[in-house]
């Protein structure tokens, strides 16, 4: 598969080939039809401060996408393939009020941010 990279700790954002990812048991595999370059990935380009603190390199950007779910693990209930869905940028409790209201970008024990999770500037 093609892939957005950052490669190494300098401007630059490198297209890539990454091996598919395996299919887990709680995972759904997305065939991305759209993706955007947002301000972070602007900051991730350029290499400035807020990037060399927070990116590990190597790794996949991209966290705006569109897509089909082409594929869903054993234990996944709720969704069907060829569903049309995008993708939440956090992982999230689901168990605080924020998360109960709808408000999971406010989720207080937010566990990871997709930039330190595997990304989305892929092609299936």
């Amino acid at each position: 598969m093609k892939a957005l990279s950052k490669l190494k700790a300098e401007e630059g954002i490198w297209m890539t080939d990454v091996p598919k990812p395996e299919l887990g048991h709680n995972d759904i595999m997305i065939k991305i039809r759209k993706t955007a370059i947002c301000g972070t990935d602007v900051h991730i380009y350029n290499w400035d401060e807020w990037s060399q603190k927070t990116i590990p390199v190597p790794m996949v950007v991209g966290h705006e996408y569109v897509g089909e779910i082409v594929a869903i693990g054993q234990e996944v209930t709720g969704y069907k393939i060829g569903e049309r869905v995008s993708g939440e940028g956090h992982i999230t409790c689901g168990h605080c009020r924020n998360c109960r209201g709808g408000r999971t970008h406010l989720c207080r024990n937010t566990t990871a941010w997709v930039l330190t999770a595997p990304a989305h500037l892929l092609s299936i």
